[in-house]
């Protein structure tokens, strides 16, 4: 056997050292403790190349603003609250977030500098007395917001027509419609009063009882276009889920409503049992078992990043296509978003996803301004944390790959991050 001396396997394991600390996110010397939490110190990576713009993201229900010219002072912008799910408006000017209590949530937004939350939809209510054993309930819970483009306008889920509809539209169903659905308010109104939360404007419906919408999101650069995330029990024996991505026209509900207005007799309604009829278009499959969730759009909204749950212990994420032409055809006044032949064209961008990573668990994937870096939770060490990635764009074939090794791990925070609340990001 070959002997080395002792210099040349102490070199070696140097590097062998450096080029771990590279592929775990950094070496421990990048790390700088900036506050506390329950479980220890709270440490940021402070390299200083590391991201341009900012990060906001909460910590054990804080929300917190990380500025990329000052990595080692993030700023804490509530105190005392629950808050969850921050959301910049494209302007920069404004952050939505929620409020949640014990029995109910809140609707808030407040200037990204920081300041007194301004909560526009309150979700405080009664326990009614019924005929039966169970009391009508008048709190909502309300969840994820997204900015529309105008820097005005709030996408959130909501549970507000939880007593709205009549069984006999929604496929039987007799009790309140607990599953969120997207609806749609300007930060300028109030919903505080159950009129007004149940006549906000509806911009997606649900199937029943198989967990509701999520993760909505205005497409940039299209407008009136939204995704999000579907969940519903397959057919024959409702047994199984297909969790979908779909793309709908934020006005095709309204419209129908404006046009006909007689609430027991609308095209468009939430249902069980798969009797929902809904504009939006799915772009990933009906598949039993099959999970595509959390999409993020690119910031010219061309390309969607989204995770796909691959077993019970590995996740990925991809990067798809966004098809063009599907939610509504201004020139066609017969157009029909749920069409066969719109239904296939629909899904004919899957084929081209590119997976990108696969990890235990990833999460919440979002876009930099600029289109270069990803940021997402990843699971080490039994915590979730922020990483950070670069994401490059290949000019001939135009799909997307995560650039070799650029993976670096900006947060440890030893258990006090809130990976369940979705970051975001702004310049």
């Amino acid at each position: 056997m070959k002997k080395y001396p002792l210099w040349k396997l102490f070199f070696l394991f140097t590097l062998l050292t450096l080029s771990l600390q590279g592929c775990l996110g950094g070496a421990d010397d990048n790390y700088k403790s900036v506050t506390h939490g329950k479980n220890g110190d709270v440490k940021i990576n402070i390299q200083q190349a590391a991201f341009k713009g900012k990060i906001y993201f909460t910590l054990e229900r804080n929300l917190y603003v990380l500025d990329g010219k000052d990595k080692e002072h993030p700023k804490q912008l509530t105190k005392g609250l629950d808050v969850r799910d921050p959301a910049v408006s494209p302007n920069g000017k404004w952050v939505a977030f929620i409020v949640r209590y014990k029995d109910f949530s809140d609707l808030a937004y407040m200037p990204t500098s920081g300041g007194k939350p301004i909560v526009i939809a309150a979700g405080y209510g009664k326990y009614l007395p019924t005929n039966t054993d169970t009391p009508q309930s008048t709190h909502h819970w309300f969840a994820q917001p997204s900015w529309d483009a105008d820097s005005e306008h709030i996408y959130f889920l909501g549970d507000n027509q939880k007593y709205f509809w009549n069984p006999k539209i929604v496929g039987g169903y007799d009790a309140a419609i607990l599953d969120m659905q997207v609806f749609k308010m300007s930060m300028h109104d109030r919903l505080t009063t159950e009129d007004a939360i149940q006549n906000a404007q509806p911009i997606a419906y649900t199937s029943i009882g198989a967990g509701g919408l999520r993760d909505p999101a205005s497409r940039p650069g299209h407008r009136d276009q939204l995704v999000y995330t579907s969940y519903k029990y397959t057919a024959p024996d409702f047994s199984k889920l297909a969790v979908q991505l779909n793309l709908i026209d934020t006005n095709a509900i309204q419209d129908n409503i404006n046009q006909f207005p007689d609430e027991y007799n609308q095209k468009y309604h939430p249902g069980a049992f798969q009797s929902e009829i809904d504009p939006g278009v799915a772009l990933t499959p009906d598949k039993a078992d099959l999970m595509n969730i959390q999409p993020a759009f690119s910031p010219d909204g061309n390309t969607l990043l989204y995770v796909r749950r691959e077993d019970a212990t590995h996740m990925s994420f991809y990067s798809m296509p966004v098809v063009n032409g599907v939610t509504s055809d201004p020139n066609d006044p017969a157009f029909d978003p749920n069409s066969e032949a719109n239904s296939q064209k629909g899904l004919s961008q899957y084929g081209r996803s590119a997976k990108l990573m696969t990890s235990q668990y990833l999460s919440q994937p979002v876009w930099s301004p600029d289109g270069t870096q990803i940021i997402y939770y990843d699971y080490h060490n039994t915590n979730f944390d922020l990483w950070l990635a670069k994401i490059v764009k290949d000019p001939k074939t135009g799909s997307y790959s995560l650039q070799k090794d650029s993976q670096i791990e900006i947060t440890q925070a030893n258990g006090s991050l809130d990976a369940d609340s979705r970051p975001a990001w702004s310049a």
